[in-house]
């Protein structure tokens, strides 16, 4: 008889195993590796969605075997090297092999035919007009929702939430307010929205390799090479895109496949663009902002081989690609490669466990590689691939100036745009050029300062700051709360330290950058990219072609500009509150600072025209900066990699978190000291061969979220299956009801 063994797709850690099932008679000739079942589970049979992850045929057994009870999709929805990661990825990431299939299956698997979408609609636009001017809503999300839906009208519910970036439960606050209404409803098959024709032929010209991009592209397409993984170092405008188009163009023409992964899907239109119009429809596009429809299709082309090369964020690492020959990290540093949700997975870590299974190479790439990635790289786990030269032979990297805003306020410029970068960018507008300027932080102000106790004006839900917004629908401005959405106007804020009404600003956003600059320079047209301003579909591609049409002199962003444009026209880059952006709890913050910094300053000079940088900083002698100006990345490594070593930091031992959260703040810390004891002991009777290490407990950086509070523990390790060990165990001794705990093994981490 034929036997298949399963995994259930909605498994909990009781039901996490290989269940085995006769195949029927009629399923014999279809069933196979990676088919996608339904079976009869449990005492009442339930039917439940599971995988094939074995076949086999075995002789008659006197045990009782229930049948798979049909086929969900006749065509497999996992490949072999799929299958084999699943238990890898459990293992590594302390998760459900059924959390493993359901990143990798999506969920209108077997509902094709029969999708349907929940659509949104404004139950009545003047209740809904006269609830927004009322300033009673205190949520910023219910506000963006409400002012999208009459802005767009009706659309789904998915499109919805993902352009205004709110959550279901934050969507369901509106519609029991009564303020929408909802509608199924079928929709029909639909392309999938993309880059213009026009702007694909644009980017169909192959550029030749110069000797460096030669030699990297030659050592990565090497048959006979031992090496499986590349960190391709180039600096910023090296030309390491059109390395990895090079290397992808040869393997489509092998017959093999490509997965090619950007940072996040709205930073990359150009980057889409060159690989649509290269590789026109072998290209499939995978992010968040498709509809279930055009996400299932999609993934269909992928796993039927129609589509070769795939593009997209974090997530595309789990796509079903056939005859797997190579995978692009671009842009390999960035923090967005590791999942801020359960299971908290590194898209590299799982490349390099794809890669091994299935035999494909690796090829990480950036200007600014991660410490953990060169440190890999230097000592022979990686193959290092340089390009130190701009891939332009016209373009030359930029002049950097760093400027001292003390001085600069002491000469009475302010502390907004500083005498050198004003002389900069009217040297500029001169000549017809564009200027960009980088502040990391959105909003019209950092936060209110009360007068009487000097504390920020914080949230009453969260323990951070609000920040300070315009409002187009009420006369003054309001407070945002950018971690759980809380929104008050400025005249009904109060201090929570000690219930002052008075405040005064601290600290500069976006927002009030763009009013300044406006006053300063009333003749030139003003762009501003920042979340506030890319919330509506289709506004980032917008403002993009806009800049680059040269409708604007000016772009102001926050570090969504710093990053994957190539602007030839931009001969001024301006970094605004550079100190700003390497102040962060976290072990990291030297780090992703002096790539914030690189990666901005690269937008300057990228083509004939020579480009000036302006680093503005109240610390103009921080090395960090010195390193960055140069574009130095060896000298910035040598430093931070001697502090690692010193404090025991990645890569020289492993560091995770456990983090414990409860509403009731007596009872967190009664059993924040329960876990801590139980640590404690647990560590002293282990082996110092593991180098077991515990920090803590101490609150989180944001002590209050969403009305809990949270405390945390830091332990370090020789390697992260030490850690898992822990972990293990305190899963194992505590209850989640009790204990609502959860886990990280590569902590701060990108």
């Amino acid at each position: 008889m034929r036997c298949a063994g399963v995994i259930l797709r909605d498994s909990v850690r009781q039901t996490d195993n290989v269940y085995t099932y006769l195949v029927p008679e009629d399923l014999k000739e279809k069933i196979t590796t990676g088919s996608y079942v339904n079976v009869p589970f449990g005492r009442g049979d339930r039917t439940k969605a599971a995988i094939v992850v074995s076949v086999s045929d075995e002789e008659e057994e006197n045990r009782k075997l229930k049948a798979i009870s049909g086929l969900i999709d006749p065509v497999p929805v996992l490949t072999d090297d799929q299958i084999k990661m699943i238990p890898k990825i459990s293992s590594r990431y302390l998760c459900t092999k059924g959390d493993v299939i359901s990143m990798m299956v999506p969920s209108t698997v077997g509902k094709v035919g029969r999708i349907k979408e929940t659509f949104v609609y404004i139950e009545n636009e003047e209740e809904v007009r006269e609830v927004l001017s009322s300033g009673k809503l205190r949520s910023i999300a219910h506000v963006n929702m409400l002012e999208y839906l009459l802005e767009s009208g009706d659309c789904s519910k998915k499109k919805l939430l993902s352009d205004t970036r709110s959550t279901p439960a934050q969507f369901k606050a509106i519609k029991d307010k009564g303020l929408v209404r909802t509608e199924e409803r079928e929709i029909d098959p639909d392309d999938i929205k993309s880059n213009s024709k026009e702007e694909a032929v644009s980017f169909r010209e192959v550029h030749q390799l110069n000797d460096e991009q030669k030699k990297a592209y030659s050592e990565i397409m090497d048959p006979q090479s031992k090496n499986d993984t590349f960190l391709l170092h180039g600096i910023t405008g090296s030309g390491k895109t059109e390395v990895y188009l090079h290397c992808a163009g040869d393997i489509i023409k092998q017959g093999g496949s490509v997965i090619y992964l950007v940072p996040e899907i709205s930073l990359t239109p150009q980057t889409i663009g060159w690989i649509k119009g290269r590789f026109e429809d072998t290209v499939a596009v995978l992010h968040s902002r498709l509809t279930d429809r055009q996400r299932y299709n999609e993934w269909d082309r992928i796993r039927t081989g129609k589509a070769r090369i795939v593009v997209g964020p974090r997530s595309s690492i789990f796509a079903p690609v056939k005859d797997l020959k190579l995978i692009i990290i671009d842009e390999e540093h960035d923090g967005s490669y590791k999942s801020e949700a359960f299971p908290r997975y590194s898209t590299k870590d799982i490349a390099i466990i794809r890669s091994k299974i299935s035999g494909c190479k690796v090829l990480l790439g950036s200007a600014t590689p991660s410490v953990n990635s060169y440190f890999a790289a230097k000592n022979g786990y990686y193959k290092l691939l340089t390009l130190n030269k701009r891939a332009n032979p016209e373009a030359r990297l930029p002049k950097v100036m760093i400027t001292d805003m003390k001085e600069q306020v002491k000469q009475g410029a302010g502390d907004l745009i500083s005498i050198p970068l004003r002389n900069e960018m009217a040297k500029a507008f001169a000549a017809n050029k564009q200027v960009m300027l980088f502040l990391n932080r959105r909003g019209y102000s950092r936060t209110l300062i009360c007068t009487e106790c000097g504390e920020p004006c914080s949230c009453p839900n969260c323990s951070v700051g609000m920040t300070l917004h315009n409002s187009k629908r009420l006369s003054e401005r309001v407070l945002i709360c950018h971690y759980c959405g809380y929104t008050v106007p400025v005249s009904e804020a109060s201090c929570r330290t000690c219930d002052g009404k008075k405040f005064t600003r601290a600290g500069i956003g976006t927002q009030q950058l763009e009013e300044f600059l406006q006053k300063l320079y009333p003749h030139e047209k003003i762009l501003r990219m920042d979340q506030d301003t890319t919330m509506k579909a289709g506004s980032h591609e917008e403002i993009i072609k806009k800049f680059r049409d040269h409708e604007a002199s000016i772009l102001i962003g926050t570090q969504m500009i710093a990053k994957g444009h190539d602007f030839p026209g931009v001969t001024v880059v301006g970094i605004i509150g550079a100190d700003l952006i390497s102040m962060s709890t976290d072990y990291r913050s030297s780090e992703r600072a002096f790539q914030l910094i690189t990666q901005a300053a690269g937008r300057a000079g990228r083509a004939e025209d020579p480009g000036t940088v302006v680093i503005q900083s109240l610390r103009p002698d921080n090395p960090l900066l010195m390193f960055a100006a140069k574009q130095d990345y060896n000298a910035f490594y040598g430093s931070e990699i001697k502090y690692r070593e010193a404090m025991n930091l990645p890569p020289f031992k492993a560091v995770g978190q456990i983090t414990l959260s409860l509403p009731d703040e007596e009872m967190l810390m009664e059993r924040t000291g329960a876990l801590e004891t139980y640590l404690k002991d647990f560590i002293a009777v282990q082996d110092s061969k593991f180098g077991f290490e515990l920090y803590g407990p101490v609150p989180s950086p944001i002590y209050e979220l969403r009305g809990r509070y949270r405390m945390e523990f830091v332990l370090k390790s020789v390697n992260k299956t030490c850690l898992n060990e822990i972990f293990k165990q305190v899963m194992k001794d505590f209850d989640p009801e009790l204990y609502p705990i959860s886990f990280d093994n590569d902590a701060g981490n990108g």
